[in-house]
C-alpha cells in the first residue's frame, strides 16, 4: 500500500468519526427543539422561523465557503466550522425568547457551511473514478447514522433528565469531532488531484442539465424533510400524545435506514442509471407522505417513518454521485457548495412555509403541500436528465 493510499485512507475514517460524533450531537436536539421552542412562545411561523435560518445563513455562505476551500485547503474550514458550532451550542441554555432562538441557528448555520460541504468535498477528492457512488454511500452513512441515532438520545435524555441537558451534548459531541479533526486529519494538500480551472463562475456550473437537476431533487427532498422534521413532533406529541423517547424513536427510524442503505445504494449507483434512480426514489417517497397524518398510532407512524427512510435511500448516493462527476469539472468545494445550497434553501423555505400553512389550514395542508412540491420538481428534474441534449451536456450513468 502507497504511502498516498494509506493518506486516503486516514482522510475518510477521520471524516467518518468526527462527522458521525457532529451529526449525532446536532440530531439530539431535533426532537425536543420544537417543543423548547413552544415553551418560549413560538407559533407555527415562529417555528418554521427558527428552523429556516439556520438553512437561510447556511445557503448564503456555502458558495464562498466552497469556493475559498478550493484554493486554501479543507481542514482549516472543517475545524473552524467545529469550533463555532461547539460555542453556541450552549446559547440554548441561555435563550429565552424566540428571536434568540434564531440568533443562535444564524450563527450555527455560518458554522455549518463550514463542516458538511467541505468534508464532502474532501471525501470527493479521494474517491476513485467510477467508484463515487460507493464513497459518497460510505460517508453520508456517517451523516446519518449520527442524525439517526441524536434524536434517539435526545428523546432519552430529554424524559430522563432535562431539555437541557441534550444542549449540553450537543457541544461536548462537536467538542470531541473538533478535537479529532485537529490532531488526526491530514491537510487536503497532502493528496494530489486534477485541479479544475479556478475560480468558473457560479452561472457557468448552473448551465450543466445534471447540476440544474439535481438541484431541483435536492431542493425538493430538503423542503419535504425539513417540514417533517420540524412538525411531525408536534403531530406525535400533540395528536399522538407520544413521549420524548416515542418521538426521537419515530424520527431516528427513518434516519437510520436511510443510513444503513446508503452503502448498496451507493454500489448500486455506480452499476446502474443514477439518473433513473433518483427519480424513481423521488416519486415513490413523495407518494408516502401525505399519509403521515393519517397515522392513528405509535406503530402506524413508526412504520410509515420506516418506508420513508427506505425510499429515501434509493436516490440520495444517486445524486452524490452525479454531482461528484460534475465536481471534476468545475472544482469539487464549488459543486459541493452547490448541491449542499439547493438541500439548505429546502431546509430554510420548507419549515418557513409549512409554518404559515400550518396556522392557515392545520397540519395535515403541511404534508399535502410537501407532495405536491414534490411531484412537480420531480417532473422537472426528469425533463432536465432526459431532454435531448448535445453530448458534451449529457453526463448520465
Amino acid at each position: 500500500m502507497t504511502t498516498e493510499s494509506k493518506t486516503r485512507k486516514k482522510i475518510f475514517f477521520v471524516l467518518f468519526i468526527s462527522l458521525f460524533s457532529c451529526m449525532l450531537g446536532v440530531g439530539i436536539i431535533v426532537p425536543i427543539l420544537p417543543l423548547y421552542a413552544e415553551t418560549l412562545g413560538a407559533t407555527g411561523l415562529w417555528l418554521g422561523a427558527i428552523f429556516a435560518a439556520f438553512s437561510l445563513t447556511r445557503s448564503i455562505s456555502m458558495p464562498l465557503v466552497g469556493r475559498f476551500s478550493d484554493r486554501l485547503g479543507r481542514k482549516r474550514f472543517i475545524a473552524s466550522g467545529l469550533l463555532i458550532y461547539t460555542l453556541s451550542s450552549l446559547g440554548y441554555i441561555y435563550a429565552s425568547s424566540a428571536v434568540e432562538l434564531i440568533v443562535i441557528r444564524v450563527i450555527q448555520g455560518f458554522s455549518s457551511a463550514m463542516i458538511i460541504p467541505i468534508a464532502m468535498a474532501f471525501i470527493a477528492d479521494i474517491a476513485p473514478p467510477d467508484k463515487e457512488g460507493s464513497y459518497m454511500g460510505i460517508f453520508t452513512m456517517a451523516l446519518f447514522l449520527g442524525f439517526g441515532c441524536g434524536p434517539i438520545l435526545g428523546g432519552l435524555m430529554k424524559d430522563l433528565i432535562s431539555m437541557e441537558a441534550d444542549f449540553l451534548i450537543m457541544g461536548g459531541l462537536c467538542l470531541l469531532a473538533l478535537v479529532l479533526v485537529l490532531i488526526y486529519l491530514p491537510r487536503s494538500s497532502s493528496i494530489q488531484k486534477n485541479q479544475p480551472p479556478l475560480d468558473i463562475p457560479f452561472r457557468t456550473i448552473l448551465q450543466s442539465r445534471s447540476i440544474t437537476a439535481i438541484c431541483f431533487y435536492r431542493f425538493s427532498n430538503a423542503f419535504c424533510r425539513g417540514s417533517i422534521m420540524t412538525f411531525l413532533p408536534l403531530y406525535a406529541y400533540n395528536s399522538l400524545h407520544l413521549s420524548g423517547s416515542q418521538i426521537g424513536l419515530v424520527i431516528a427510524s427513518s434516519i437510520l435506514l436511510t443510513a444503513f442503505l446508503q452503502l448498496p445504494s451507493g454500489k448500486l449507483a455506480d452499476k446502474v442509471n443514477r439518473k433513473m434512480l433518483v427519480i424513481v426514489g423521488s416519486l415513490l417517497y413523495f407518494f408516502i407522505v401525505p399519509f403521515i397524518p393519517y397515522t392513528a398510532d405509535f406503530i402506524q407512524l413508526l412504520s410509515l417513518n420506516i418506508a420513508l427512510g427506505f425510499l429515501g435511500a434509493l436516490s440520495l448516493p444517486a445524486a452524490s454521485a452525479l454531482t461528484v462527476t460534475e465536481g471534476k469539472n468545475f472544482g469539487m468545494g464549488s459543486t459541493m457548495a452547490i448541491f449542499n445550497v439547493a438541500m439548505s434553501v429546502g431546509l430554510a423555505i420548507g419549515p418557513l412555509t409549512s409554518g404559515i400553512i400550518l396556522d392557515l389550514y392545520g397540519l395535515s395542508g403541511v404534508f399535502y403541500f410537501c407532495t405536491i412540491l414534490g411531484f412537480l420538481s420531480t417532473g422537472i428534474v426528469s425533463w432536465l436528465f432526459f431532454r435531448p441534449s448535445a453530448p458534451a451536456d449529457n453526463n448520465a450513468r
